[in-house]
């Protein structure tokens, strides 16, 4: 095999093998930051006013 053969035989494999495992991989839904550092707690918000 020449050397091109050899660099274009590696190449399709390695970018067959990133496509397919971005195909098989369980992050279907995209990458998100899940790190629970987010603070949703509304300890300090003023009541509710009622308007009756």
């Amino acid at each position: 095999m020449r050397k091109r053969e050899v660099f274009t035989l590696s190449a399709f494999a390695f970018s067959m093998g990133i496509v397919l495992g971005f195909l098989i991989s369980p992050a279907k839904n995209g990458f998100g930051n899940n790190s629970g550092n987010n603070i949703k707690n509304y300890y300090y918000s003023k009541p509710p006013v009622d308007e009756s």
